[in-house]
Formats: C-alpha cells, structure tokens, sequence
C-alpha cells in the first residue's frame, strides 16, 4: 500500500531537514557553537535560512499528513485515488524540499500546492474510510 511510503517520507523527510540544518550550522558556526547555550540567534539569510524555513515546513507537512495516512493504512482503505495522491505527495515533497534548499522558489511553490492538495485528497478519503468502518459496523 504506496500510503504507508507517505508516512516513511514525511518521517524522513523531517529527519533529512534537520541533518542538513545542523552540518549547515556547523559548518558556518563550528563544531564549539553545537555545544553553546545558542542564545545568539542563527541567520535566516541565503540556504541557514532556507534550512531552516524547509525544516519548519516538512514538520508542518508531516503533522497534517500523518493522521491521514494512518487511517487509511489502519482501514486497509487502498484505492488508485489514495495510491495515486500517495505517490504524488511523495514526489512533491521531495521536490519541494530540493527547491527549497536550492533556491527555486517558483519550483518550490508549485510543489507546496500539490501537496497540500495531496494532503486534502488523502485527508478527505480517510474521512470516508471512517464513515465506512462505521457504517458497516452497525
């Protein structure tokens, strides 16, 4: 079932976003700045920031389509609509992360739009899987 992939990518997605955040961060601030207090706040200039707004945004993605996702694998609700947004929602957030960090910001959008429709699609099927699990347990 391609909807369990989404929860894998959304998990590794985060995971990537923040090794790349930190050996950014120590390659611009030093190994020493890793075990400050970091009161001094990073940059949010050129890719720290671009890291770091990819960072915030993989997390915000991860926390909307992993509810989801979940149902749909729990109720085993597997259609070529939840395949098809599935695999698409995992090639735009790979996109969107690549276009982020490399400055492509008319990619990046457009990446940003597919999958948040992705996430509305699988969101709005796993809603129905709910209602059918429902109804049929009645």
């Amino acid at each position: 079932m391609l909807v369990s992939i989404v929860l894998l990518t959304a998990g590794a997605l985060v995971f990537v976003s923040a090794a790349v955040q930190h050996l950014n961060t120590v390659g611009s601030k030093g190994l020493a700045f890793v075990f400050t207090d970091r009161a001094a706040p990073l940059s949010r200039d050129g890719f720290a920031g671009r890291a770091a707004r990819t960072l915030q945004n993989n997390l915000e993605s991860a926390g909307m389509v992993m509810p989801a996702a979940t149902i749909l694998l729990v109720t085993n609700a597997d259609s070529a609509v939840v395949s098809g947004a599935a695999l698409l929602y995992v090639l735009a957030r790979i996109g969107f992360t690549l276009s982020y960090w490399s400055g492509m910001n008319a990619m990046r959008s457009i990446f940003w739009v597919l999958s948040m429709a992705t996430i509305a699609l699988l969101t709005v099927n796993a809603a129905l899987s709910i209602f059918a699990v429902s109804v049929a347990s009645s």
